[in-house]
């Protein structure tokens, strides 16, 4: 479904430029979810965003589904983004936020197809005319997944999508995750810190460092520690560190 070719990204600054990204490439099957894990700074977030169109490639290429992923239909590839207090407009109601993908591409049947987002992330009618000040923490991150699925997409991008909720909440989405690609037989890839969050999820991850893949391997491999890269031990062990303190 997602084939990465040697993805080099690139920003500019005052003194020159960054390679956020350098030559990443990545094959990502049909159905599978699929976890980017690595430091804050690693690139993770970068490619994502450049899978969604958000931010262009300086070289290489990305395909979704066998095709260009800057010419595919943009409701094919939908993201839900870390902060669930910030990706969600303040004057917007729930139904406007919903409404507002439908319309963009002109997908029809809109009312009924509103409430079927909402019944579907475990929001019920009462929900649609409310504002996000009005919501938790972990009910715009519905609201978000619900945006992100109602028009169809095959690919479901998620940057950190339980890191801002508490930690009772963030079981709730993960939970509503898990089913949602059950139920749609989505590809997701997933960006996280958290291993404990990629385990539950996940088939395989990919390890970034400094803007390049630095190991892949598959869940069970990472639960019994069989990874191969000092930096991918590291990783674990840390992990490991906090969950026991």
């Amino acid at each position: 479904m997602i084939d990465i070719d040697r993805a080099h990204i690139r920003f500019r600054t005052r003194s020159g430029h960054v390679d956020a990204v350098r030559e990443v490439s990545l094959r990502i099957e049909e159905g599978e979810v699929f976890a980017l894990v690595g430091e804050s700074g690693s690139g993770k977030s970068t490619l994502l965003r450049a899978l969604a169109g958000l931010v262009p490639l300086a070289g290489g290429a990305m395909r979704i589904g066998g095709q260009d992923a800057a010419r595919r239909p943009a409701r094919d590839v939908q993201m839900v983004f870390q902060d669930p207090y910030g990706s969600l407009h303040p004057r917007f109601t729930v139904d406007k936020t919903l409404r507002e993908p439908l319309a963009i591409n002109g997908i029809g049947d809109q009312d009924a197809r509103i409430l079927a987002a909402l019944a579907e992330v475990g929001l019920g009618p009462a929900f649609r005319f409310r504002y996000p000040h009005q919501l938790s923490g972990g009910q715009r991150q519905r609201v978000s997944i619900a945006r992100a699925l109602i028009v169809e997409p095959r690919v479901l991008l998620l940057d950190e999508p339980t890191s801002a909720l508490d930690v009772s909440v963030q079981a709730e989405i993960l939970n509503l995750l898990r089913r949602l690609h059950g139920e749609r037989k989505l590809t997701m890839i997933v960006v996280s810190h958290n291993l404990a969050v990629v385990g539950f999820l996940c088939e395989r991850i990919a390890v970034m460092r400094n803007g390049e893949v630095v190991e892949e391997a598959g869940i069970e491999a990472v639960r019994a520690h069989d990874v191969k890269h000092d930096y991918t031990r590291r990783l674990l062990h840390a992990t490991q560190g906090y969950t026991r303190s």
